[in-house]
């Protein structure tokens, strides 16, 4: 910017109201160099990861649906242009600018739907192509052949989405290719605002007091030592696959009757009944477990598409042989206040307890849990799309590992359901079985014998 601009700048600024001239002024200092935002720790942490591995592709966010009936292509193409303009964190670059990541939005732009014909490695080649993240949008969509059907998948860096994000994209896209269908403008309620004010909000937050918290509870925090069956290659990385797990719904009541018999949620439990068999399997009494958190403390973020996710590390306390129900008494003062906590950024805590690095391990947390029940779904399986029938797919799994071991877990009608995600590099088929079969045994031995200690219901699987 000229001086000259900058002088034109301030005359137009004392002609608006008061309010108005302050919220702009805000806006405008926080502009790392003209159109650049900060980054929000979240996308900070993955903008670092992207550069420390270009090819890495753990934090791509995918889903995908079969579409019956007769496609409109331009149709599909129009729609995901409307939402990335609406959205601008879906049309953002992301650039090194003053030695500092920054994030510049793009003039709106069509999306392009790719045409791609069937079969799984076409899919697979599609979801686990890297991001350039200073040259593409991060969001890329395809049409592809199924038969008599068609696969819409998209494809969604993590620095620009989270989970709850996806249903945002679907109650969208369905109103904006009906919009289109029907010659009409979409119905969509104004977004109160970006996801760069969200950015520029959260580094302003104070968050001392929730960190002085973390690095009470989380410092001195040992490593979990999972016994590996490969050599641990000295740089993170591996393929991700997949270990399924089911516990029938009786069971899984049994667990949520003694959680609420011991004030706890069902959440709490689950998580015990995880942190339990890693333990176990580990021969540790102390570590953490990672947790994500949808990080969506105001109303006004719930219509936006972008990376608000947070990750909460949880501290196991296994030590002394206890039962479960001894587990769930110590747990739940903890993680009530780690909830009351969530808001400080992952990348702050590990700033604040500075755990010993080692590029071969995940940070603090070397597992997670991911509970996914909880977050806005009526959207994302929804059954129609304008005039065609949609049939939800399970979802495509991504080829590198996010941990050492990652667990999505739901809860419906049928019990727990969901995988045991484990890293192939360090652990065999073999092991991975014994990871769900240790979490699903445990989850249904714990409803029924409450008060067998931790070393008895090891052998329970």
């Amino acid at each position: 910017m000229t001086p000259e601009d900058r002088t034109q700048l301030v005359k137009r600024l004392a002609g608006l109201p008061p309010a108005r001239r302050e919220a702009l002024l805000r806006s405008l200092a926080e502009q790392a160099d003209g159109m650049a935002w900060p980054l929000s720790s979240g996308q900070e942490r993955l903008w670092f990861l992207s550069r420390f591995d270009p090819a890495d592709t753990g934090y791509h966010i995918m889903w995908h649906v079969r579409l019956h009936g007769e496609v409109n292509h331009a149709g599909l193409v129009w729609a995901f242009s409307r939402i990335v303009a609406r959205h601008e964190v879906l049309r953002t670059r992301f650039l090194l600018r003053n030695d500092r990541p920054g994030q510049v939005v793009r003039e709106p732009e069509q999306v392009p739907v790719e045409r791609m014909p069937g079969g799984e490695a076409a899919v697979a080649g599609f979801v686990n192509r890297p991001f350039d993240l200073s040259r593409d949008l991060p969001i890329r969509v395809a049409l592809i052949e199924d038969g008599d059907a068609h696969l819409l998948c998209m494809v969604i860096h993590h620095i620009a989405a989270d989970a709850w994000s996806l249903d945002v994209l679907m109650r969208e896209l369905a109103e904006c290719y009906a919009a289109y269908r029907e010659n009409r403008e979409p119905v969509l309620a104004a977004l109160p605002l970006q996801y760069r004010h969200f950015a520029v909000w959260e580094r302003k937050r104070q968050d001392q007091q929730r960190l002085d918290w973390w690095t009470r509870w989380l410092t001195g925090v040992p490593v979990l030592d999972l016994p590996v069956d490969m050599a641990r290659p000295k740089r993170w990385s591996g393929p991700a696959v997949r270990e399924y797990v089911a516990v029938p719904d009786d069971a899984t009541t049994r667990l949520e009757e003694l959680a609420r018999e011991e004030r706890c949620t069902q959440f709490m439990a689950l998580v015990v009944a995880f942190q339990a068999s890693m333990g176990l399997l580990a021969g540790q009494d102390d570590f953490c477990v990672g947790v994500p958190v949808a990080g969506r403390s105001r109303a006004e973020f719930a219509p936006l598409i972008g990376c608000f996710s947070n990750t909460i590390a949880l501290r196991a306390d296994l030590s002394g042989d206890p039962t479960f129900r001894e587990l769930l008494r110590r747990a739940r003062g903890p993680f009530m206040r780690a909830l009351q906590n969530a808001d400080a950024p992952f990348e702050r805590v590990l700033n604040a307890v500075q755990p010993a690095r080692d590029l071969s391990r995940p940070p603090l947390c070397q597992v997670v849990f991911n509970l996914t029940h909880d977050l806005p779904k009526a959207d994302l399986f929804r059954t129609t799309l304008g005039d065609l029938r949609v049939e939800t797919c399970e979802p495509l799994r991504v080829t590198q590992a996010r941990a050492e071991v990652f667990g999505e877990i739901y809860r419906d009608a049928n019990g727990v359901g969901g995988w045991l995600e484990y890293n192939s590099d360090l652990f065999s088929a073999e092991t991975g079985r014994l990871f769900g079969e240790m979490f699903s045994g445990l989850v249904h031995w714990a409803g029924n014998h409450p008060d067998l200690r931790l070393s008895h219901l090891k052998g329970k699987r």
